[in-house]
């Protein structure tokens, strides 16, 4: 199949891995999983008996109506998964799964995990080095933390470029997303602090958040760098802001 390049569209073609990644993704408890730009069916044949429902979303035209062809009893949407809406499924006890173009797999994995519908753990094949800018521990990034809000990061194997074709110039990964079920307050005032905090990654805390509401409750960790605080400190500094 000629693929699009604006699209980035790289199509996974690796039978022995292929399964391995699929066992993955079996969970007993979801009859539901919705898989995001699925190309030449290469997953959802191998998925399709493992789920009751099986909706796949596929902005390419062509692709699209090859897949309604391919598997007559799963839903096809023609759409961009960006401006697609999930609530609008029937079960909301959905897996998410996708092989995503490199350049919008933030962007797609962001809607997800912020979803009410990201309920169970979900599993995208994404950049390699995207990957380990997600997964939480220091030093930390901007990444690991505004998304360890909503779900902790696991990066299950590394993909050589031989299991695509075209072969993209990078590895890949599969990396998993399981909801955190954090309940805090103030997540806007969080997610703002942090942006803050990372403003220039190589100056210290207190020079990043001078000048801005926080300043004062950041001056136990003014000297270190934005990347040395978890968590649970830049909480530690939301928590001594009167709001």
């Amino acid at each position: 199949m000629r693929t699009k390049r604006s699209l980035g569209q790289n199509f996974f073609v690796n039978e022995n891995l292929g399964n391995r990644i699929v066992s993955y993704l079996e969970n007993p408890q979801v009859d539901t999983l919705l898989e995001i730009g699925p190309g030449t069916g290469f997953f959802t044949a191998k998925l399709e008996n493992k789920y009751r429902n099986i909706y796949v979303v596929e902005k390419d035209k062509n692709i699209a109506t090859k897949l309604t062809e391919q598997f007559p009893n799963i839903e096809v949407f023609n759409e961009d998964f960006l401006d697609f809406n999930i609530n609008s499924l029937p079960s909301q006890d959905i897996i998410f799964f996708g092989s995503l173009p490199f350049n919008i797999s933030k962007k797609i994995i962001k809607k997800i995990i912020e979803s009410k519908s990201f309920r169970y753990t979900s599993y995208f094949i994404i950049q390699k080095e995207v990957a380990e800018k997600y997964i939480y521990k220091k030093p930390y990034s901007t990444l690991s933390l505004l998304t360890r809000i909503y779900a902790e990061c696991n990066k299950l194997l590394d993909i050589s470029p031989e299991s695509f074709r075209p072969k993209p110039n990078v590895y890949s990964s599969l990396i998993s997303f399981t909801p955190s079920f954090l309940e805090l307050d103030n997540t806007i005032n969080l997610k703002n602090l942090i942006s803050l905090s990372f403003k220039y990654p190589r100056k210290n805390l207190l020079n990043n958040l001078k000048g801005t509401r926080f300043e004062e409750q950041c001056k136990k960790y003014g000297d270190m760098r934005p990347s040395d605080l978890s968590l649970n400190e830049y909480l530690e500094i939301l928590n001594r802001e009167p709001f």
